[in-house]
């Protein structure tokens, strides 16, 4: 009788090991998922960054960006009291005015670069799954250097990356998408970048076994 009992007692502690390896290898492909997860979130927001200051292409459903506004530009060369500064004297002298050039000395969607800080990863849903790529909401803390205008706060950040992401009709401001695009680029990536974070996470699975 007692030979019967040891016998169960093993084949309980055996099931019980079982399960806790099944559950640590859930828990580890779910942190294997995470990590990879945060490594794609990361590379597309590297892409979305690398975007900002050169004229971008259609990436499937969106569209090419357009040139700048001849007055766009000019104003990235004014300094705050109106005079070209050095680098628009070098553009004048290069292509003769203002007329955008289509290349990157037009820097669209630079004036500041903090646009190109403010893009960030939100991290805060990755255990459902979730990793979010997008714009900062904060002020960008200079003053509208058009001074014909009224309204001389500083403008909001993350307004001005959506206006530029979606375009806006009313302010006749079309559509250069950085942050979307970057997904469909990244989209083989992404999935790698998952696969390989479990296979990682996994290979401390890969001696002795279920039971061992």
């Amino acid at each position: 009788m007692q030979t019967v009992q040891g016998k169960e007692g093993a084949m309980m502690s055996d099931f019980e090991r079982f399960i806790k390896t099944i559950t640590s290898i859930e828990d580890a492909i779910q942190k294997g998922a995470q990590n990879g997860l945060n490594q794609a979130g990361t590379r597309v927001m590297g892409t979305a960054k690398e975007k900002l200051g050169t004229y971008q292409p259609s990436v499937g459903e969106y569209p090419a960006w357009q040139t700048l506004k001849p007055q766009t530009v000019k104003r990235k060369y004014l300094s705050e009291n109106g005079n070209v500064k050095k680098s628009g004297r070098k553009y004048l002298k290069k292509y003769g005015s203002f007329a955008p050039s289509g290349t990157g000395d037009d820097s669209p969607l630079v004036d500041t670069s903090l646009l190109r800080k403010a893009i960030t990863i939100d991290k805060s849903q990755i255990a459902q799954g979730n990793v979010y790529i997008g714009v900062a909401r904060g002020k960008n803390g200079e003053k509208k250097q058009n001074k014909k205008r009224k309204n001389k706060k500083p403008s909001d950040i993350a307004t001005y990356g959506a206006v530029q992401e979606y375009g806006s009709a009313k302010r006749n401001i079309p559509p250069r998408p950085y942050l979307r695009p970057s997904v469909v680029e990244n989209k083989e990536q992404i999935a790698e970048d998952i696969k390989n974070g479990i296979a990682e996470m996994m290979a401390s699975f890969g001696q002795g076994g279920f039971l061992s």
